[in-house]
């Protein structure tokens, strides 16, 4: 709370460097809750917003309708920040035994959450509300009961109004679940898929009231509509950076001129398309141009992305809250990720540039250090190990190649506690050599 404290003091002199690009869209949204009572932009009150969950808009307007202004929302995002931490220590004892201290340490001063917490954003929050689904997910492990499938179940479904990215969760981890009671708990096939079929069915449940009102106002059983605009103006660009060698932001431009112009072409005007309808036609759209693409351009896609998504230091976005000028990685060109960060670097003036390398060796080597740190809970905990290489591939995975230091987030506490146990490991055996 010291460490989050004082950058906070110094954010509140400049308040302008809260707000990121998203945090706009948020803010409008949650003055259409206060104005209007429903989740709409004040300037279209009359069309539900379908595009985003109502989770963080509501945490906004709640508190910016108790306290006013959008320091207190930050604030109050700091505590939840600290709080994190305490219970990336709570976490890293269920893990492993000891690790607990260091890992709320290591947490206590993490760039990345440090940063986050400070923007007009939905990251602390959801990682603060991910963390307590973990605790639930490890207590699971220790004593599997219906009480823990039935909390997950319910964590997962209102985590999903804050963030969507989660909603595929349940299929990654409900099979994890299956075969932890079947082989290490001896359970019965039918108990088992009882128990995880619970987590899926009470998740449906809490969601259900917003597929509801989506089908009451657009007809469709569907959380949302922003599928389409990521498949064509990130997915489809980033696979084109492979497959044709055109610069990102080169694609992203040409992804939306070509949709403009088919959409021309068909006589459609795009201000009558509902927002399902015009999703609908971005995704058509994408898929036909990936299904062109070679598999080896969207492979390589995606493992850059989760190359980017690992090794983009957060310190980037932390020159933000100090008011450092730079170039934006998003926009700087480049056929290459190795091309495109050499640019980058090369464009930041004055001493940051030297931080930011610097920063990248110690993340090169805290990734080295977390690695041995897996495969000594490995050796010890299994399943542990097992669950914790699932929750990471599975945010790589769906971030796909939109890999920033941001899309980490909600992994960063795993990180952390794996290179808790590694650093724990070194000590021990530092000391013992001393004896």
């Amino acid at each position: 709370m010291l460490i989050r404290g004082i950058l906070f003091v110094n954010s509140a002199g400049h308040p302008q460097v809260i707000f990121q690009p998203d945090s706009k869209m948020y803010v409008s949204l949650a003055e259409g809750l206060r104005q209007y009572g429903s989740f709409v932009y004040p300037a279209t009150p009359v069309r539900p917003d379908v595009e985003r969950m109502p989770g963080y808009p509501l945490f906004l307007a709640g508190v910016m309708g108790l306290f006013g202004g959008y320091l207190p929302v930050v604030l109050l995002q700091i505590i939840l920040d600290a709080f994190s931490c305490v219970l990336i220590y709570l976490l890293a004892e269920k893990i492993s035994r000891g690790a607990g201290l260091i890992s709320g340490l290591l947490a206590a001063v993490s760039v990345g959450m440090i940063t986050y917490a400070h923007f007009i954003l939905n990251d602390s929050l959801f990682v603060f509300g991910f963390l307590l689904l973990l605790l639930a997910v490890f207590g699971f492990l220790k004593r599997p009961s219906w009480k823990y499938c039935l909390s997950i179940g319910l964590g997962i479904g209102i985590l999903a109004y804050v963030r969507p990215v989660i909603v595929y969760f349940p299929l990654f981890l409900t099979p994890l679940f299956f075969c932890f009671l079947i082989f290490h708990q001896k359970n019965s096939i039918y108990r088992a898929a009882g128990k995880s079929a619970a987590v899926v069915v009470l998740f449906v449940i809490i969601l259900s009231p917003w597929l509801l009102r989506n089908y009451s106002n657009y007809g469709r059983f569907r959380l949302g509509a922003q599928g389409g605009e990521h498949l064509l103006q990130y997915i489809v660009p980033f696979v084109w950076q492979y497959s044709k060698g055109i610069p990102f932001i080169e694609g992203m431009k040409k992804t939306n001129a070509d949709f403009t112009d088919w959409i021309d072409k068909e006589g459609l005007d795009i201000k009558k398309l509902d927002p399902f309808e015009k999703n609908d036609l971005q995704v058509g759209m994408a898929i036909d141009i990936l299904k062109n693409e070679p598999k080896s351009a969207i492979i390589k896609a995606w493992l850059f992305g989760a190359t980017k998504n690992l090794f983009a230091p957060a310190i980037i976005d932390f020159s933000y809250l100090l008011n450092i000028e730079r170039p934006h990685f998003f926009y700087t060109e480049g056929k290459t990720l190795i091309e495109r960060g050499w640019k980058f670097i090369r464009g930041i003036k004055g001493f940051f540039g030297c931080v930011v390398i610097v920063s990248i060796f110690g993340l090169i080597a805290s990734r080295l250090l977390q690695l041995w740190g897996f495969f000594l809970l490995l050796r010890k905990k299994k399943w542990e190990g097992i669950l914790l290489l699932l929750v990471i591939s599975y945010f790589l995975l769906v971030s796909g190649p939109v890999g920033y230091a941001k899309y980490r987030l909600p992994f960063e506490p795993i990180l952390i506690i794996l290179l808790a146990i590694s650093l724990r490991d070194i000590y021990e055996r530092v000391m013992r050599n001393d004896r």
